[in-house]
């Protein structure tokens, strides 16, 4: 083994282990400002505070446990195995978003069918979906000629977006074509013609927000919130009304206002309002810090990769974080409309806060030795 070798594994183990921190701090202060303010719901309402605390505890175990176990299957196996398998793991996840859509096995919440109950657990195959994504265009990418790879990563994205978009989730359906544009960019697809997909990709998506009644009305509520912040902007003009009565410290854990109903669906797409009541600005810059450097992390991981595959994959994970932090925290400063995606790490959501573990995971095993070295 060179000396060059063992300084990168070396730099690679550092990076690593920084983003496990980062990546569990954000955790623990998604978990602590959620269990706050579900218990506090549970006490109002009259339900017992233990056995809600216990279930967002045991999500957040399965969760670790899930990015432990992907961590290890990687290592032993080998990315490239894993890859072999992505397209039965796509398909898989394709088939989970069809029955979804299954007139009584889809659990339909706010007249979106996106999830599936298995026992106590919700699951939402669409975040499953992401990562099954990102693992086939890794394989697509790295095996292709560059002159071959943009029709199959084009069909494949259309596919996966298009059947989450009819669930309908737009949010998610946004992420998962930022996920495809990014594979375009690492396979070096010519500029001219990436810049024609993505005019393309804005044609669509705009169509795609004018396709329904309800959906122009939510992006006509976002364009002015205060028009109709007792209807379709209710949720937009509390969260804002939230910031502006947080302070630099916060009000204390559990203690502020978005605590108690004030900001709905707080704990999932909105979990920054309770970080900004609770933490205040501080809070919310660490956040948005955390999510920065374990992004950028990501990235700096990537450029290392010994791999093509592993650069593939790690640098795609980073997209898709940094798609979904941006949907999330412009819908939450009202400067983007409300797509309802979970913020990464931070957001309660058993599926999201799972997957996303698992992906880093992945990306951690790609960049060390397997076991058999």
């Amino acid at each position: 083994m060179t000396t060059m070798l063992r300084q990168r594994r070396r730099r690679n183990r550092g990076a690593s282990g920084t983003l496990v921190i980062l990546a569990g701090g954000l955790a623990v202060v998604g978990s602590l400002v959620g269990l706050a303010a579900t218990v506090e719901a549970a006490v109002a309402a009259g339900r017992s505070p233990v056995g809600v605390a216990a279930h967002e505890l045991l999500w957040l175990a399965i969760a670790g446990g899930s990015g432990v176990i992907a961590h290890v299957v990687v290592r032993r196996l080998g990315l490239e195995r894993v890859l072999v398998a992505a397209p039965v793991l796509l398909g898989g996840a394709l088939l989970f978003l069809a029955v979804v859509m299954l007139p009584g096995v889809g659990t339909t919440v706010g007249g979106a069918s996106r999830w599936l109950v298995v026992g106590p657990f919700q699951l939402q195959p669409s975040e499953f979906a992401k990562l099954a994504l990102v693992l086939y265009l890794a394989r697509v990418t790295t095996t292709r000629p560059r002159t071959h790879v943009a029709g199959p990563v084009l069909v494949v994205t259309a596919i996966v977006a298009g059947a989450i978009f009819v669930e309908p989730d737009m949010g998610t359906a946004l992420v998962v074509g930022a996920i495809g544009l990014g594979a375009l960019v690492l396979a070096r697809v010519p500029w001219r013609q990436w810049v024609t997909v993505t005019a393309a990709a804005a044609v669509v998506v705009v169509a795609g927000a004018l396709s329904s009644p309800y959906r122009r009305a939510r992006l006509l509520s976002f364009l002015h919130p205060w028009q109709f912040r007792e209807s379709l902007a209710y949720q937009e003009v509390q969260a804002l009304a939230a910031f502006a009565s947080a302070h630099v410290t916060g009000s204390g854990l559990g203690a502020g206002l978005a605590n108690w109903g004030y900001v709905p669906n707080a704990v999932t797409d909105f979990v920054m309002t309770l970080v900004v009541q609770d933490f205040g600005v501080v809070g919310a810059i660490g956040v948005v810090a955390a999510l920065g450097g374990l992004i950028l992390g990501l990235l700096v991981l990537a450029e290392r990769a010994g791999q093509p595959s592993s650069h593939v994959v790690t640098a795609l994970t980073a997209v898709w974080f940094a798609a979904q932090s941006i949907l999330n925290l412009g819908a939450v400063v009202g400067l983007l409309p409300v797509t309802g995606v979970p913020l990464p790490f931070v957001s309660q959501g058993g599926s999201s806060l799972v997957v996303v573990s698992m992906a880093l995971g992945v990306c951690l095993a790609a960049h060390s030795p397997r076991r058999s070295e």
